[in-house]
């Protein structure tokens, strides 16, 4: 999936002091707001104030004041922009699609509000969308004592399954490029791209994801980074799923075992395999052992691929993020992690729940 970063000029770099949020900042983001919703009339945007996007989005937070209906009404909301040099390729126009799609489905998403695909408003692509109360904190999720974080995890797998529930397919969201072997070579692509040395393990290990692809109990709208920092909430109580960039149609047990890698996984609040069943009594379809241990292999692979990206943009110049400078010393676990993986796949007969 290409990049969308037409830019305009406006906020062509990667960092700009506060005093670029100003009156033509705001100016533009309400032209788009209320090109993308013709049912607002005098929309007006206050409180522009930089907040966290993740390392790969410039985020501005702001309040939505408008009229509709002969009302006058106020939203928070929150701009998100791609910068250059971010580890992962993605498409802000999907991304923006799948929230749209989401938006007013009982799913926990904040709704989508506008896209600037054109890079407008700050010279990349943006999406604009409800700002949710509630933190992301992985570090403080994953340091609770547990009295909070044993119901975020429980809770984690009703919502998980809640959105593979959803009906993508009467939403236009095409999932014909996105079966689960066009995932593999996606990314293998994506690490032939971004290599600086030949890797053959990871070769071998690409090769053997695309001989050995089990068959999804049913395709389903996948967040592709489903994982602690990656949803909001307030106590107990999980209020939005964030970050969809890497949304795309296939295999629910990809979701499930990407919240259960080693770096972010909740293991020490609910097993693994409690959180497999709780998915499964709230949705009513088990993913499928063997899918759940292959997942395991390919998010692996998924996330070296990822590291990779990121350890290169530093390489080349294209990014001067050092969180990212490092990121290629992770890769070495990941590939031990497979090979360990494989071993389990290896002895699970068929497809089936156990």
């Amino acid at each position: 999936m290409p990049l969308v970063a037409k830019c305009c000029g406006f906020l062509r770099d990667s960092v700009k002091p506060m005093n670029v949020l100003n009156e033509q900042f705001a100016a533009r983001l309400a032209e788009v707001i209320q090109r993308n919703n013709p049912q607002m009339n005098a929309v007006v945007v206050t409180e522009l104030a930089r907040a966290f996007g993740g390392n790969a989005r410039l985020a501005v937070s702001f309040e939505l004041g408008f009229e509709q209906s002969g009302k006058v009404k106020n939203l928070p909301a929150i701009l998100l922009s791609q910068l250059p040099g971010g580890h992962v390729d993605s498409s802000t126009e999907d991304e923006y699609a799948v929230l749209r799609a989401l938006t007013g489905q009982g799913i926990a998403t904040p709704a989508a509000l506008a896209l600037d695909a054109e890079g407008y408003i700050t010279g990349a692509a943006t999406l604009i969308m409800e700002r949710v109360d509630g933190v992301a904190s992985a570090v403080g999720f994953l340091n609770d004592n547990g009295d909070n974080s044993q119901p975020l995890t429980k809770q984690l797998a009703t919502n998980t399954a809640d959105l593979h529930q959803f009906d993508w397919s009467a939403t236009g969201l095409s999932g014909s490029s996105d079966s689960p072997l066009m995932q593999v070579i996606e990314w293998e692509n994506t690490f032939h791209q971004h290599r600086r040395e030949p890797l053959p393990v990871m070769n071998y290990l690409f090769r053997w994801l695309k001989a050995n692809i089990p068959t999804p109990v049913r395709l389903s709208l996948v967040h592709g980074d489903l994982r602690p920092g990656n949803f909001l909430y307030q106590g107990d109580k999980i209020t939005a799923l964030l970050d969809w960039e890497m949304a795309h149609i296939g295999d629910p047990a990809e979701d499930i075992t990407w919240i259960y890698r080693e770096l972010w996984s909740p293991q020490r609040f609910l097993s693994f395999e409690d959180f497999v069943a709780s998915y499964t009594a709230h949705r009513g379809c088990h993913p499928g052992w063997k899918n759940l241990i292959f997942y395991r292999i390919f998010n692996e692979m998924k996330f070296a691929t990822i590291s990779l990206t990121a350890s290169t943009s530093v390489a080349t110049g294209q990014s001067d993020n050092m969180r990212h400078a490092d990121r290629a010393s992770k890769i070495p676990r990941c590939l031990e992690l497979c090979f360990s993986y494989i071993n389990e796949f290896n002895q699970v007969k068929d497809h089936a729940a156990a």
